[in-house]
């Protein structure tokens, strides 16, 4: 219990401009990982890209095994596959997308069974807003490449402040 204390004490604080934001829920919130991957990934290095997704100002959770084949193990909500993965995969509810070969925010969502575009988010409609590292990228989303360690954030039905960066684990 002291141990849990001193962690949550020396926890960095968050600063002002930051808020949690709710997960949403309902219909269209709770999506899957969509079909295991066409083709099997032979890269042996991949690169972290963070997406950010908010509908209405709410959180649409980008799930774990994205572009990962059954059969996968889980640990405290992390994947560990046992076979097949494909060149985009998730393998954490966090937004981190492992991506091996040069690819497109179109290519993940197709991967993972969602729709994009201007106007559309997943089973959402509205205006999509999107913002590469803090900044507001026009054009299609799905146009946007996923680049080592940038992160994108795409909002639907209302603002939420972009945050400019997300740290990566080591390693990716």
């Amino acid at each position: 219990m002291i141990a849990l204390l001193a962690l949550v004490l020396a926890a960095p604080t968050l600063p002002p401009d930051v808020h949690p934001w709710p997960i949403g829920s309902g219909p269209g919130f709770r999506l899957g990982a969509g079909s295991p991957p066409a083709l099997c990934s032979t890269a042996r290095t991949r690169h972290g890209v963070h997406l950010e997704l908010f509908i209405r100002r709410r959180v649409l959770i980008v799930p774990a095994g994205i572009g990962v084949a059954r059969p996968w193990r889980t640990h405290f909500g992390r994947i560990r596959p046992g076979g097949c993965t494909g060149d985009l995969r998730t393998l954490d509810p966090t937004g981190v997308i492992e991506v091996a070969a040069p690819a497109t925010l179109g290519a993940f969502f197709a991967v993972w069974g969602q729709r994009l575009g201007r106007q559309r988010i997943a089973g959402f409609r509205g205006r999509v807003l999107a913002f590469v590292d803090g900044r507001l990228r026009r054009g299609d989303p799905r146009t946007i490449r996923l680049t080592r360690h940038s992160n994108i954030v795409l909002e639907l039905g209302g603002y939420v402040p972009p945050h400019p960066r997300y740290f990566f684990v080591d390693g990716l």
